[in-house]
């Protein structure tokens, strides 16, 4: 065992814990994601920066041993991707159709920036004169 755990908090939906000795990654507050700790415990080792501590029943709050697992970042991502609704979109420049999360369209409205498949496609698209949006330093004329 690497790290005895003093006390549990609760905070942002998941449970955060005190540990002795204190946890290297730990907050300004001296805690630590409770889950992360029970996982790296029963591994006797620190977690690796692709590794995440994950909820098999997707309760934040239940942080039973046997509900925690060890999986990557990628697998993690796929994970949580499949219960994201994905959109149809068709690229401004080439006519591809491709797909887009609900957030990514909602981002590109904010900006007032169109849909490309791809940022080779947006590079080279043809934008109508003046109507190029400058993204970073601007510059007088």
């Amino acid at each position: 065992m690497l790290f005895n755990i003093i006390s549990i908090c609760r905070g942002g939906g998941y449970r955060y814990c005190r540990t002795d000795p204190p946890h290297p990654k730990r907050n300004s507050k001296g805690l630590y994601p409770l889950h992360r700790v029970i996982l790296e415990n029963r591994l006797n080792r620190l977690l690796k920066r692709n590794e995440i501590a994950h909820h098999k029943n997707g309760d934040k709050m239940d942080d039973k041993e046997e509900n925690i697992e060890l999986i990557g970042w990628r697998e993690h991502a796929i994970h949580h991707a499949k219960r994201v609704i994905w959109i149809k979109v068709i690229c401004q420049n080439c006519k591809k159709e491709f797909l887009r999360i609900p957030s990514q369209i909602k981002y590109n409205i904010k900006r007032k920036s169109k849909n490309f498949c791809s940022r080779s496609c947006e590079g080279s698209f043809q934008y109508p004169k003046g109507k190029r949006i400058s993204r970073g330093s601007v510059t007088a004329t």
